[in-house]
């Protein structure tokens, strides 16, 4: 279904939101569950969880299926994971996979990050291949979890060295500004981030991130070239405290007004 969906904000404001710093290896485990539409249509949902493994090491996984009428159509579930371990104080992603399947077009992706010899090996279980491994390099999952901790320093901007597709790329997030987001929860303020890209493909996903939630994301938006739309709004969520991060919704009587 969906596609693995700049300016300097005011530093007087961003620091409302900026605290000590947050290492990644202290993001709590959670589980996060997300409504998503279709140029504003409801299509599916994706879901989210961070766990950590007897070992230390934790994964990260995200799973997206289409829902309703959507699945007759486009009945694809995509699922993401990413092993990785805190070293450091950063990130080390050690595997990454990429399934697509119930659909007409099947993919696999596994990335296998070997930092002894600084290499990359890729299966796409038709042509695997290899690519020599850069400082920092993470995949193109976790590095959301880098942004988490990443967005407790004062920065406008944040790059990543990213193993994306086989290829090995660089993502820039800009700081767009403050938002403050409504979803199923209730009202949130939050950071909006927009990655940078230099393609004329019309794309963009922007992400708005909860200072209150250890700046994990409640909305995520992707455009496509062709218009379409696709957003995912946060609509549970467990492992993280939410008792005082969300402003109550007021409730509407019948006819849709508030009384």
């Amino acid at each position: 279904m969906a596609k693995s969906i700049g300016i300097v904000f005011l530093l007087g404001l961003a620091q409302l939101f900026w605290s000590q710093g947050l290492w990644a290896s202290e993001i709590p485990d959670f589980s996060a569950n997300y409504l998503v539409k279709l140029n504003g249509l409801q299509a599916g949902e994706l879901k989210r969880t961070l766990k950590t493994n007897a070992d230390g090491t934790r994964l990260f996984s995200s799973e997206t299926e289409a829902k309703g009428v959507f699945s007759l159509f486009k009945p694809d579930l995509v699922t993401e994971t990413s092993l990785w371990k805190s070293q450091d104080n950063t990130i080390r992603p050690l595997k990454y996979l990429y399934k697509r399947s119930g659909g007409k077009k099947e993919k696999f992706m596994q990335l296998d990050f070997d930092w002894q010899q600084n290499t990359l090996h890729i299966d796409d279980k038709q042509h695997p291949w290899s690519l020599k491994l850069k400082q920092n390099t993470l995949d193109k999952l976790v590095y959301q979890i880098s942004l988490m901790a990443d967005l407790t320093e004062e920065k406008s901007t944040f790059s990543y060295q990213i193993a994306d597709g086989g290829k090995l790329k660089t993502y820039d997030i800009e700081l767009k500004g403050h938002e403050v987001i409504t979803t199923p929860l209730g009202k949130i303020d939050t950071i909006k981030l927009s990655r940078h890209r230099d393609d004329p493909k019309g794309r963009e996903t922007v992400l708005w991130c909860a200072p209150a939630l250890n700046y994990l994301p409640v909305m995520l938006e992707h455009s496509e070239k062709g218009g379409a739309v696709f957003t995912a709004v946060l609509r549970q969520l467990k492992g993280i405290a939410i008792a005082d991060a969300f402003e109550p919704l007021q409730p509407t009587t019948k006819s849709g007004f508030i009384p």
